[in-house]
């Protein structure tokens, strides 16, 4: 990702944008006690005022009367007070900081989880470097937008902090004030170099990070696990994590080394100033011990806090075009492109496919996958497309389901492009996809979430499930259709892949309106048996629907209408399975190939 650099009205823009989301992600009751705040960055001068004076009221209290010692009681119960409102606001603050942390960090998860479903699926192939885009988004870009209003409020309370104790520290000595506020600013340039160069470098950091995160999942959490153990691949594993995890923290390590060394060297820096700013205000107290020890107590409690509130100001400051560049990361998901969807969209009316000289190239890449592909499925007819690995079979499936754009052609449904009017191609559509969702839920819940909408009893559902082949398993569950199953479940039940495969069938069975059926290798995790049982009831289950299949094993093909045989990405022979097998082409070659599985 490259360097970015703004205009300060860009980083203004920006930073009015991100105030909008960081309201919404905090909550009104942060913004209330963020603006309560402001009343309380008048607490540390007040208590260095309420110090200076109890110091000078305790010195006059010697040879006085009741008088004085009521004064000085007065003054130790203001002072007390405003140190018990401190530490009550430190714990509120501190409450509510981590309960906005929390608030963020669903936030995000919930704007990247809408951006990943929402966006054009190009982006899912990583298109314009998305996949650390989005990791960036979700940790540091995200956290700087989120938490732009409690660090502008912040800012703001700083300020008057900082204004409250010149004006006090002034009455004392104009140097003092001069001194503490020109021992910052190295401390004041290194936080902007260090914020900068962690800026610069984020892309090669994410990199390493995400590769590392991918070998650390396949070794402890990934379905392939009894493929890791078998093959005992954790040494390689380990290798490969540790190179990766040990490139990024070199990266990361090389600018936080910097960082540390420069800023240690501007604190020792400012302590210095700090012990030579109480000794220019031990001489009051040989100048005039009257009033010297509270002045000198004064600058003690005061000196080391105009400091802190200094540096804070000035490195935020300094910070806010670096912040802006960060934040433009996260408004980059709103420049991306998004499916447009209508929420009350009805199935269309005519759904005749119809694919016109269509060429597509995955993102990414140059080899292109289907060249001018022309192909015509009438309506209700059951067509088999079949052809060897890499031929375009799914990718033909994936533009149908209007998941990709074509580079060039159109694909029309009825008398419409798909893409004009995208929901409606989707309700028109129900599809088993070869990598199918495994839901962490109930059998039931796997099954309706293709139609949410629509309602229907038990009895229905069994009676689709007898067709898919999923009951016998069900009927099995202590739970039937409401148990819960998945890696999670709290019970260990797990489904096996030809289950879960009836799971999905039934899933795409079961969305009532679609008038198009696809099933990309529907049969690939079944038995023998229960892919016979599947051919048995096919044409109970697609009914009248449209119906387009692909699959390996060519015994379904004698159940359709039609096979389209598909190689290097075109379609080099059409028609009935019979009609193929009579040509002896690479149909029949491939089901010879296959024909003693079928007698």
């Amino acid at each position: 990702m490259e360097k970015q650099k703004l205009t300060f009205a860009e980083s203004v823009k920006i930073f009015g944008k991100a105030l909008k989301v960081s309201v919404k992600a905090r909550g009104a009751g942060s913004l209330i006690v963020s603006v309560l705040g402001f009343a309380m960055a008048f607490l540390p001068m007040l208590t260095s005022v309420a110090v200076r004076q109890f110091s000078d009221e305790i010195q006059t209290l010697y040879g006085s009367g009741e008088a004085a010692i009521a004064s000085v009681i007065g003054v130790f119960v203001i002072l007390s007070a405003l140190y018990i409102v401190q530490l009550l606001w430190n714990s509120l603050s501190s409450y509510f900081e981590s309960r906005n942390a929390i608030k963020i960090r669903q936030f995000m998860k919930e704007r990247i989880m809408r951006c990943t479903c929402d966006v054009k699926y190009k982006y899912i192939e990583n298109y314009d470097d998305f996949k650390q885009r989005i990791n960036f988004v979700g940790t540091d870009a995200g956290e700087r937008v989120a938490n732009s209003v409690g660090t502008t409020i912040s800012w703001v309370q700083s300020i008057i902090t900082f204004i409250s104790i010149i004006t006090v520290l002034w009455s004392v000595s104009f140097w003092i004030v001069v001194i503490i506020v020109a021992a910052c600013i190295p401390a004041i340039l290194i936080a902007a170099k260090f914020s900068e160069d962690e800026y610069h470098n984020r892309g090669f950091w994410i990199v390493e990070y995400l590769m590392a995160c991918a070998y650390f999942f396949e070794a402890t959490m990934s379905d392939a696990l009894n493929d890791v153990r078998f093959f005992g691949a954790y040494p390689w594993l380990h290798r490969k994590f540790k190179k990766q995890n040990g490139e990024y923290i070199k990266i990361k390590n090389a600018v936080t080394k910097k960082h540390i060394l420069f800023n240690s060297l501007a604190d020792i820096f400012r302590s210095c100033v700090y012990v030579f700013v109480l000794l220019i205000a031990a001489r009051q107290i040989f100048d005039n011990p009257a009033v010297g020890i509270g002045a000198f107590m004064l600058v003690f409690t005061m000196a080391g806090q105009l400091q802190e509130v200094t540096a804070k100001i000035f490195i935020a400051a300094a910070q806010f075009v670096s912040d802006a560049a960060y934040m433009k990361d996260f408004f980059y998901l709103d420049e991306l492109d998004y499916e447009r969807r209508e929420k009350n969209a009805k199935p269309r009316e005519k759904f005749a496919v119809e694919f016109k000289d269509v060429s597509f190239t995955y993102p990414n890449t140059e080899r292109e996958i289907l060249h001018g592909l022309n192909v015509h499925i009438k309506e209700g007819e059951k067509v088999a497309i079949v052809g060897e690995n890499g031929s375009g079979k799914s990718t033909f499936v994936a533009l149908l389901c209007a998941l990709y754009e074509p580079d060039s052609g159109k694909i029309m449904m009825g008398e419409e492009n798909i893409f004009d009017g995208l929901s409606k191609t989707r309700k028109t559509l129900s599809a088993v996809f070869q990598d199918f969702a495994r839901y962490e839920a109930s059998i039931r819940e796997n099954i309706v979430i293709s139609d949410n909408r629509r309602t229907v009893t038990d009895d229905e559902l069994k009676s689709l499930t007898l067709k898919t082949g999923a009951w016998d398993f069900i009927d099995e569950q202590p739970a039937k259709f409401d148990e819960v199953v998945g890696s999670f479940s709290t019970t260990g039940n797990n489904l096996s892949g030809g289950q879960w495969q009836k799971v999905a069938l039934t899933r795409c069975a079961y969305r009532g309106d679609a008038k198009i059926m696809v099933l990309d290798e529907p049969t690939a995790a079944l038995d023998p048996i229960a892919e016979a049982e599947l051919y048995r009831s096919f044409a109970e289950l697609t009914g009248d629907r449209t119906t387009i299949l692909i699959s390996h094993r060519l015994g379904i093909t004698q159940l359709v209408d039609r096979v389209l045989v598909f190689d290097d990405g075109r379609i080099v022979e059409d028609g009935s399975h019979a009609d193929l097998l009579s040509r002896g082409g690479l149909y029949a070659k491939m089901y010879n190939a296959q024909a003693q599985w079928y007698e």
